[in-house]
C-alpha cells in the first residue's frame, strides 16, 4: 500500500500515457450525497471550488441538491421523471433501506442503495471520479463498471466504505476481520448477522475492481491507519491529503462585535461547542457536560452550543444554544465570539470545525481522539487530554480561560498553523497532482469515454 503523505509530491509516470490534453484539460467529477449540508459535503464542495485555481474543471454530482448551491449537476433516480419526483424517491430509498443502530446518534448505512443503481448511467463525460461521502447514494455493485470506465478516487470522510456498515467503529475492531456480531446494530443476530453479510458482499466487489482504476484518500494519517488494518483495502493505493479552510471564509473578527451579534455577554468567559448531531455520543458532548460542571467556579463562565438536536436540557445561565448555523459568516463570527472551542470526539476524522475556530485565532481544547491530534498540536495551537479523561479536559478548559495570555498565544499559533499547512490552496495544490498522476497512469484510450465539453 502507498502512502502519500501531506507534504509528499505524487510522482508521475510516463509510460503508456495518454493524451496529454486530457491531463491538462482535466474534467473531475466530485460525488457526494448532499452538496453543502454536513461536514463531508462541506469539504467536498471547498475543494470542488478551489481547483478551479488548479486549472482543474471539477463539478459536482449530488443525489441532495439546496437551492444556494446552484453549481452541482443533482441525481435524479427516475429519469426522465421529473427532478421533484426523483428527490422524494430518494428521500424515502435512504429511509427505507437504512438499518436501526442501538444508539442515537449513531450512523449505520448497508452497502446498497434503492436509488443508485443508474448513477454509472448518468455519469457526465470526465477524467476522472473522486467520491466522498456517498452513503444512501452509492450501490457498491457499480463500482466495478464505474471504474472500468473511469478511474476513481475515494476520499474517505468516515469508515463506513470499510467497515460492515457504521461509519465510525467505536472500541470495536470486529472489521480488521469480517465483522459480526456487531454492538452498534439494533437487530444483529450474532457472528453472521448483516454486518457480516455486508463484508462478504464488499470483499467480493472490490475484488473485482482493478488496483490501478481505484485509489484512497484519507484526511488523516489515523484513518489511513485504519484502512490498512482492513481487509478491504489493503491493495488499493492510500494517500494522505489533510482538509483545508479557506481563509476567506475564515478569519478573526472583532470579539466585542461577534459577541453583540450573538447577543452574548461582552465579559463571559465563553466555550463553544459545534455538531451536526449535539446528541451523538461520539462528539462527546457528555464529556463537556461533566467538565462545565467541574470548572463552574470559573467566573461568567459560558457554554454556547451549535448544532441539530435536543437541547431543552441546557437551561440556566451557564448556557446558550444558538440553532444551527451554516454559512461561513455566522460560523466565523461564533467562533471569534468564543474564548475556546471545545472538541471532545471519541472517536474522529479531522474535522473541518478544528480548522475554522483555528483560522479564526481561537484555541482548542479537546481528546487527543483519532485526526484530532494531527491538527492541533498540544501546547502550541490548543490543549489536548487523553481520550475519556473529562478531569484533564477540565483542567485545560479551565487554563485557557483562565490564563490570558496563554489564549492570546494558542489562539495566535493556530492561525499560523493553519496558514502555514491547512489552506484550501495547499489542499487543492495536493488533489490537483494525485489526479495527474492517475490519470497519466492509465494506458492510452482507458482513461475514460470521450468526452464532449459541450455536455458539461
Amino acid at each position: 500500500m502507498n502512502k502519500i503523505s501531506a507534504n509528499d509530491q505524487p510522482a508521475c509516470h510516463q509510460n503508456d500515457r495518454p493524451d496529454l490534453a486530457q491531463i491538462h484539460n482535466l474534467r473531475v467529477m466530485q460525488i457526494c450525497t448532499t452538496a453543502v449540508h454536513g461536514g463531508a459535503a462541506k469539504a467536498a464542495h471547498r475543494l470542488h471550488r478551489a481547483l478551479a485555481e488548479e486549472e482543474v474543471k471539477s463539478h459536482m454530482l449530488v443525489a441532495q441538491r439546496c437551492s444556494a448551491d446552484e453549481d452541482s449537476l443533482e441525481y435524479n433516480p427516475v429519469t426522465p421523471a421529473p427532478a421533484a419526483l426523483g428527490r422524494a424517491f430518494f428521500r424515502l430509498g435512504r429511509r427505507w433501506h437504512r438499518p436501526r443502530p442501538r444508539k442515537a446518534g449513531a450512523y449505520f448505512t448497508p452497502e446498497w442503495t434503492l436509488t443508485g443503481w443508474r448513477l454509472v448511467s448518468q455519469l457526465p463525460p470526465c477524467n476522472l471520479v473522486n467520491l466522498h461521502w456517498v452513503a444512501d447514494f452509492l450501490d457498491y455493485r457499480t463500482l466495478p463498471e464505474l471504474t472500468a470506465r473511469v478511474p476513481v478516487v475515494w476520499t474517505f470522510h468516515d469508515m463506513n466504505a470499510f467497515t460492515g456498515g457504521c461509519h465510525y467503529s467505536r472500541a470495536c475492531k470486529r472489521y480488521t476481520a469480517q465483522c459480526g456480531a456487531c454492538p452498534q446494530l439494533k437487530t444483529s443476530s450474532g457472528e453472521n448477522d448483516m454486518t457480516r453479510r455486508i463484508m462478504i458482499r464488499k470483499q467480493t466487489i472490490f475484488a473485482r475492481i482493478s488496483p490501478a482504476r481505484f485509489s484512497i484518500v484519507c484526511p488523516s494519517r489515523w484513518l489511513a491507519r485504519e484502512v490498512g488494518r482492513s481487509t478491504l483495502c489493503q491493495r488499493f493505493d492510500t494517500h494522505i491529503i489533510p482538509n483545508g479552510v479557506d481563509s476567506r471564509d475564515y478569519y478573526p473578527v472583532d470579539q466585542a462585535e461577534a459577541r453583540r451579534r450573538f447577543n452574548l455577554p461582552a465579559g463571559a468567559k465563553i466555550v463553544l461547542f459545534v455538531a451536526e448531531q449535539i446528541e451523538d455520543p461520539r462528539k462527546g458532548f457528555h464529556f463537556l457536560l461533566k467538565a462545565i460542571d467541574a470548572i463552574r467556579a470559573v467566573p461568567d463562565l459560558l457554554l454556547v452550543t451549535l448544532g441539530r438536536g435536543e437541547t431543552s436540557f441546557l437551561t440556566g445561565p451557564l448556557f446558550r444554544h444558538l440553532g444551527s448555523m451554516r454559512d461561513a459568516e455566522s460560523l466565523r463570527s461564533a467562533y471569534s465570539a468564543a474564548d475556546v472551542f471545545a472538541i471532545p470526539s471519541l472517536q474522529d476524522n479531522f474535522p473541518n470545525t478544528i480548522l475554522e475556530s483555528m483560522a479564526c485565532g481561537t484555541p482548542v481544547a479537546g481528546f487527543n481522539a483519532g485526526g484530532v491530534g494531527e491538527a492541533v498540536v498540544d501546547g502550541q495551537t490548543g490543549l489536548l487530554a487523553p481520550t475519556g479523561d473529562d478531569s484533564a479536559f477540565a483542567r485545560n478548559l479551565r487554563s485557557v480561560l483562565e490564563d490570558q495570555m496563554l489564549r492570546r498565544t494558542l489562539g495566535c499559533q493556530s492561525l499560523a498553523r493553519v496558514g502555514r499547512e491547512f489552506t484550501i490552496t495547499l489542499q487543492a495544490k495536493r488533489y490537483a497532482a494525485l489526479y495527474r498522476e492517475i490519470v497519466q497512469a492509465q494506458p492510452a484510450g482507458q482513461v475514460t469515454r470521450e468526452l464532449d465539453p459541450g455536455n458539461i
